[in-house]
């Protein structure tokens, strides 16, 4: 497993930058997750949509999902022009309604509904999914295979389920939206110092 930065930024991009994506590769297969705004431009540097193998969305909000509506009209010019003939697949929270929608319901998009404890396997790798504390259903997720394990937290308050679900990763991917100087009692994002410690 291979992973690299698209972009980190939220909950907007910063100028010339783009928000929360990254593609991990594995045997030959492009997994994107999340896919915010600002990144689909960046991530077709990396490959073009064509070679997107499947894409995982921790949850839908715009900063992690915001190019995934963008990106349904490159799948679809790759239907047309011949680069693709099966609807690219896709995992993501099923709520909001209002957004997964946009997602499912697209011809070129084959919508699977994460649920809390889902486990998949995905081009050969042992994928799990946990749901965390945030003001809509977000999931960290899981990749393991040849006795390595990677974990992407999404979004998430702090709590000691991200410990637990963690726990023996060789690689972990923790959001850190905020300064512990500016952290509100009840945010629903981690601090640097936070994630830290969660490490």
């Amino acid at each position: 497993m291979k992973l690299f930065c698209i972009g980190k930024y939220g909950p907007y991009p910063k100028a010339g930058e783009s928000c929360s994506c990254y593609v991990m590769t594995h045997n030959g297969k492009n997994i994107v997750i999340d896919l915010g705004c600002g990144a689909l431009s960046k991530l077709l540097n990396m490959l073009p949509s064509r070679d997107i193998d499947a894409l995982v969305l921790s949850h839908l909000h715009a900063d992690h999902m915001g190019d995934a509506l963008t990106l349904r009209y490159a799948l679809e010019v790759d239907r047309k022009l011949g680069r693709r003939t099966e609807p690219l697949p896709v995992y993501l929270p099923a709520e909001p309604h209002a957004e997964s929608s946009l997602l499912s319901s697209h011809a070129m998009m084959d919508a699977h509904f994460m649920t809390d404890g889902m486990r998949i396997q995905l081009f050969g790798m042992d994928v799990a999914f946990a749901e965390m504390p945030h003001p809509v259903p977000s999931f960290a997720m899981s990749f393991a295979t040849g006795g390595r394990k990677l974990v992407y937290s999404g979004d998430t308050r702090d709590n000691g389920r991200i410990i637990e679900f963690a726990a023996g990763a060789d690689l972990f991917v923790m959001e850190a939206a905020l300064l512990e100087k500016d952290k509100a009692p009840a945010a629903p994002h981690v601090s640097a110092k936070d994630a830290g410690r969660i490490a």
